[in-house]
């Protein structure tokens, strides 16, 4: 269903209304055209800073140089030395910053891994304060400091969790322009996996991911292809037949998945569809058959990637829920999802599989009528972080990803003025695409989240509802 008050705010009559009566007029936001790229920041202006005793310069820089990114420095930054000396050592070529406001950047990307106390973040307030406004329409601001809980020294860990705070508010000064702000935690040895992160976050690829947290850790080979990572995998995502399943199913395919897209036998038709258009392969079976994991693993083999996608809602106040619609969201959206990977751990995943699960931001901040629901949902964001360990030492990963409110055939019936205010309750006032949850399945399924495990990522465009 199309926004229209976004198309309405595009035009000529609506802009200048929208700015009349101080209404938010949300942005285009630029989505992907096609898969990764070798080059996705080809001749884009990104401006680089960081604390004076920053100590990843040379990852950063070797991440950015490889997206072909045009590197800038400013020349009075206190924090230019460690990353002059990164440059020198790569051999890359810094460019001054540009006087004057026609210089406007693509990206902010601040290493904050030397802000060690309170006085040290005036770091990047120096950096970012006299420049933020120049920042290009859609453009993206990363910054990536230590991950807080591997740090001992109270003053350390005090300033990097500061970071958080300071990304969601800024995320939330710019979104009006349809620019991002995150934040990358990088563990000990995290650095090495920088390329892949950055090439999601800086990307059209994470266009409704913004004031987000990710945490990144060491392991993993370094990639040596970025474009088509996911050639020759096998992938099988639930829920598959419509909507974000659908759409999941078709980026995986688009990075070079064999797909096996999997739903309830009463939508073989359109699951047939489906993976018609992408080359894929259709399993009509319902998650909660007795027999699902079993057939699963017999007619899919050894599984490289599991999208964990289908999940219902039957809404009812607590004191209104009937026993049976309390027994069908608890088996469907997690029961199930523990059920077959039991199985699947036995011997149905390839070596370094990647397991997804679909969340909720209900999960997060909960809705009333939701209990049922928001259990599920909370249960697997609990779920991804027990099971990490246990993938990590088989060279896997899980993850979850939380959707927002998104556009889909159940947001379309909900009523007019609920569906306004979801659309309008967040940084980029407007709803996400199937497709930004599709992203962000992707880039976890594949090896650019390598280093990543056991996490959450929001995709909400930063709702204002939730942690």
């Amino acid at each position: 269903m199309s926004d229209r008050y976004l198309e309405f705010t595009h035009s000529a009559f609506g802009r200048q209304l929208a700015s009349m009566m101080g209404l938010p007029s949300p942005p285009h936001l630029r989505r992907a055209v096609g898969g990764y790229s070798e080059q996705p920041l080809e001749s884009r202006a990104t401006l680089i800073g960081g604390a004076p005793n920053a100590q990843w310069g040379e990852a950063v820089l070797a991440a950015l140089s490889g997206m072909g990114a045009d590197l800038y420095v400013a020349p009075e930054h206190n924090g230019l030395a460690p990353i002059k000396f990164a440059a020198t050592k790569l051999g890359v070529t810094l460019k001054g910053e540009p006087s004057g406001e026609r210089f406007v950047p693509q990206a902010f990307v601040f290493d904050a891994s030397g802000v060690d106390s309170a006085s040290a973040l005036r770091t990047i307030y120096d950096f970012l304060q006299p420049r933020i406004s120049r920042l290009a329409a859609h453009g993206r601001v990363l910054v990536l400091s230590r991950a807080p809980r591997e740090l001992s020294a109270v003053g350390e860990r005090t300033a990097a969790s500061a970071l958080r705070g300071f990304v969601r508010s800024l995320g939330k000064e710019i979104g009006r322009k349809g620019a991002t702000a995150n934040l990358v935690e990088v563990g000990n040895d995290g650095q090495n996996n920088l390329a892949g992160v950055l090439r999601f976050f800086l990307s059209e690829h994470s266009a409704f991911v913004t004031g987000q947290t990710l945490v990144l850790g060491a392991g993993g080979a370094p990639l040596s292809q970025f474009g088509q990572s996911l050639f020759g995998k096998r992938a099988l995502v639930t829920g598959a037949a419509r909507g974000i399943g659908a759409s999941i199913a078709q980026t995986l395919a688009r990075e070079g998945a064999q797909v096996i897209g999997m739903d309830r036998p009463q939508e073989e038709g359109a699951l047939g569809e489906s993976m018609s258009r992408i080359g894929g392969r259709g399993l009509a079976l319902d998650v909660t058959a007795a027999d699902a994991a079993e057939r699963i693993v017999s007619e899919c083999g050894p599984l490289d990637v599991v999208v964990h996608n289908a999940g219902v809602t039957r809404d009812k106040m607590l004191r209104n829920m009937a026993p049976h619609l309390w027994d069908m969201v608890l088996d469907i959206n997690l029961g199930a999802i523990v059920r077959i990977n039991e199985r699947l751990l036995q011997d149905g995943l390839a070596d370094g599989a990647r397991l997804v699960c679909i969340s909720s931001i209900g999960g997060i901040a909960g809705n009333a009528g939701q209990t049922n629901y928001g259990a599920t949902k909370a249960g697997i964001i609990g779920y991804a972080e027990a099971l990490a360990p246990e993938l990590a030492r088989r060279g896997g990963a899980i993850n979850a990803v939380a959707p927002g409110f998104i556009e889909t055939q159940m947001t379309a019936a909900m009523p007019l003025v609920n569906r306004e205010v979801g659309r309008r309750l967040n940084s980029l006032s407007q709803g996400g695409l199937p497709i930004d949850i599709a992203e962000a399945v992707t880039f976890f399924a594949s090896p650019l989240s390598t280093g990543v495990n056991g996490q959450t990522l929001r995709v909400c465009g930063q709702n204002f509802v939730g942690a």
